[in-house]
């Protein structure tokens, strides 16, 4: 992460437990960055106070500081609210039980050794570029997952809301389309180079966007780090879309740190202007325009799931060790190896999340793992049946998998995550 972490508010979750604080895309500019809530994001001094768990992580369903509410409760019709935020030290809304009717396919065998369209993460399946909905992607892995999308590979992997959001949304054509292919191109520029990842970050991201949104690109969430005092006045600052990243934050950090042409490969228009804003973590340009000018850029399909997944991994790749790595530090060679919880921790709670090392158990990653509920604190989830599990054929109805893809050590790739 960059230099600074900022609780910075609570989230939308539209489902998954937040507690503390809200998820958040990585921290204010220059400080502590917070997306959706209160994880920091990066490079950028704290402008918001630093992040606090809110409370020891739970075991076997306890939330950080609490357990949240999502702000609104899906009706058995499987169609959800749109306009809830997660609340600090609430109870979870679990919006709904999912489908359970059908078992789980993995989406076909793998063919290992080829290689992204940028020699990322490797291809698993299919020949890359064949699709044109989707050039750039490995045909296979976009046909999967836009058969995770219209749940036909994996029954009741994501609750049925999520489902009907989706439909309601991103209809068929091109809208789905965009969805699925900025989910495939997300994980061929940004996934971990381990065995596997490209799937596994596919799996990752269509399971987290219900976690964040519920599938509504429109969601907005202004918490009170969204309204905080700078200087000349207040900050306009909300958290945004489908994985709510917020511009003082993810967006900022990226900005100055990502890599452009990666971004551009999965489809994101990045504003040139912003390259040429100052990169300081109080600045009121970024503190302000996030709710503004710049909404629709990150309210767009591929900016959005673009720029959080580059967080969520960079994270894992990097946040690991038992002090915060901030992206400038990340991108000198200072990354220490993490996991996916600690990405996923990162994002909930900002780059300076405790304990460490990452808390396996809590209950935002056991959610987007295994819970097809959302969230343990919000169903009777006691094993890995659900999001993640399901779309990869693991877990049992007992226990997670064994070994578990959520604690695999994930080493530093600056050359991938950094200009």
């Amino acid at each position: 992460m960059e230099a600074g972490a900022s609780m910075g508010g609570t989230r939308a979750t539209a489902d998954a437990a937040i507690s503390g604080g809200a998820a958040g895309d990585g921290g204010a500019p220059g400080g502590s960055v917070a997306t959706g809530g209160i994880s920091t994001a990066g490079e950028t001094e704290p402008t918001g106070g630093t992040s606090a768990p809110g409370g020891a992580a739970g075991t076997a369903g306890a939330g950080i500081g609490g357990t949240f509410s999502t702000g609104g409760i899906a009706n058995s019709s499987g169609t959800t609210f749109t306009g809830g935020n997660s609340i600090e030290g609430g109870t979870v809304s679990a919006g709904g039980t999912s489908s359970a009717g059908g078992t789980v396919s993995s989406g076909g065998s793998k063919t290992i050794g080829g290689t992204t369209s940028t020699g990322g993460a490797a291809s698993t399946g299919g020949t890359t570029g064949s699709n044109s909905a989707c050039p750039g992607a490995d045909a296979a892995e976009f046909a999967l997952i836009q058969a995770w999308l219209n749940n036909t590979t994996a029954v009741g992997a994501l609750p049925n809301y999520a489902y009907s959001n989706i439909k309601k949304n991103f209809p068929a054509g091109a809208a789905f389309d965009r969805l699925a292919c900025s989910i495939a191109m997300s994980c061929a520029e940004f996934a971990p180079m381990e065995t596997d990842w490209l799937r596994k970050c596919e799996a990752v991201i269509t399971s987290a966007i219900v976690a964040e949104s519920s599938y509504n690109p429109l969601s907005v969430v202004t918490d009170s780090y969204a309204t905080r005092a700078v200087p000349g006045g207040t900050a306009n600052d909300p958290t945004v879309g489908l994985l709510q990243v917020r511009f003082s934050s993810t967006m900022h950090d990226y900005n100055y740190n990502g890599p452009m042409a990666k971004m551009a490969a999965v489809g994101c228009n990045w504003p040139p202007e912003l390259q040429n804003q100052p990169d300081t973590s109080n600045s009121t340009f970024w503190a302000t325009e996030g709710g503004t000018t710049y909404l629709n850029f990150m309210q767009d399909v591929a900016c959005n799931i673009g720029s959080a997944a580059w967080y969520y991994f960079y994270n894992a790749t990097g946040n690991g060790g038992t002090a915060v790595v901030w992206i400038a530090d990340y991108c000198k060679g200072k990354g220490i190896a993490g996991t996916m919880v600690a990405g996923l921790l990162s994002h909930l709670e900002g780059g300076t999340y405790s304990p460490r090392p990452a808390d396996g158990t809590n209950t935002y990653p056991w959610g987007i793992e295994c819970c097809s509920c959302g969230n343990p604190s919000g169903c009777a989830c006691t094993g890995c049946t659900g999001r993640f599990a399901a779309f990869m054929g693991i877990g049992t109805p007992n226990s997670r998998p064994g070994p578990d893809p959520f604690l695999e050590t994930l080493t530093p790739e600056p050359s991938k995550y950094c200009k």
